[in-house]
């Protein structure tokens, strides 16, 4: 169905809501689409790389076995490194759940999408050791440590292109299939408050934090209990921690939409993933299973965009 057209992915940015992508590229199979560019951001570029890899189902087995717990104990705490979060120890488990190698070794067009902390600047990761790029692309501010590659310090790719449509086009893309995470209506609707009428944190600060890492955390971590109450409690004053990664996700949601009206994917995937909290990596099956009914839902203009696209080529 899609010989004359190269598809490309664009995986979006969302933390543990990412296992969705798992489901998406299930999905597009089930269909018969094999996307032959991936672009991935965060998250996206974890899973992009797994699938670019030809290591998906690897990928899939291992996020399907987790438990709570499995995910703390892949959390290296740190209080000097410029997260909470180290970092390291999770993406070795991975590298060898899924076998990373070094992107020239990978099947098809690969970029990951990452920040350079000091410039602002985009930068499009294509070559190196897999593990260390999409290390670099995951590294949510605050939450885990940067990531050093060359004279550059890297952070998370959602602070500058959340869904990254122009780096799939960029690859060759004919037909960018882009995969929002937050898509489903968080963030999205503007609304005039009556100031007079008390309104609680639970309004402001985002219910997903009180299901997610923090909690794991409160759970024999007393030294974090302080930074956890910030998450937790939403009927308080919400602490340094969950003020920036709420607001950071703000910016990011406002940016993405910018960015998303200039350059706008053929077909956009909304996997109704909002009620999985940031760090709840634990509910894989879940966010896979939203992720191929978001492909359900979508198949008919995906098949109609390929199609109309195909006629195009073809002088039709």
């Amino acid at each position: 169905m899609s010989e004359s057209v190269k598809i490309g992915v664009a995986l979006g940015s969302g933390a543990a809501k990412g296992w969705a992508h798992i489901g998406v590229l299930n999905g597009l199979s089930r269909m018969g689409i094999h996307p032959e560019v991936v672009a991935g951001c965060s998250i996206g570029a974890f899973v992009g790389a797994a699938y670019a890899a030809d290591r998906l189902d690897r990928l899939e087995e291992w996020v399907r076995g987790f438990s709570s717990w499995d995910v703390m104990g892949l959390m290296d705490l740190t209080w000097r490194r410029g997260g909470l979060i180290e970092g390291e120890k999770v993406f070795e488990a991975a590298s060898k759940a899924i076998d990373l190698s070094d992107i020239g070794e990978l099947k098809m067009p690969y970029v990951a999408v990452s920040t350079d902390l000091y410039t602002g600047q985009e930068v499009w990761l294509d070559r190196g050791k897999l593990s260390e790029v999409v290390r670099a692309s995951c590294s949510i501010p605050g939450l885990i440590s940067p990531k050093r590659l060359g004279d550059r310090w890297l952070v998370d790719g959602a602070v500058v292109n959340p869904v990254p449509v122009s780096p799939c086009r960029a690859l060759g893309a004919d037909l960018v299939i882009a995969v929002d995470l937050h898509g489903d209506g968080r963030h999205h609707v503007s609304e005039v408050v009556n100031m007079d009428t008390p309104v609680s944190t639970a309004q402001v600060a985002r219910q997903e934090a009180s299901n997610g890492f923090m909690d794991l955390l409160v759970s024999g971590r007393e030294l974090l209990n302080r930074v956890v109450d910030g998450f937790s409690n939403t009927t308080t004053q919400p602490n340094m921690l969950a003020v920036m990664h709420q607001s950071m996700e703000i910016l990011e949601q406002r940016h993405k939409r910018a960015r998303l009206m200039g350059d706008p994917p053929e077909v956009m995937v909304l996997p109704h993933v909002g009620a999985i909290g940031t760090m709840e990596f634990q509910r894989a099956e879940e966010a896979i299973e939203a992720g191929e009914a978001a492909v359900l839902k979508a198949q008919q203009q995906i098949e109609a965009e390929i199609d109309r696209m195909s006629r195009a080529r073809n002088g039709h």
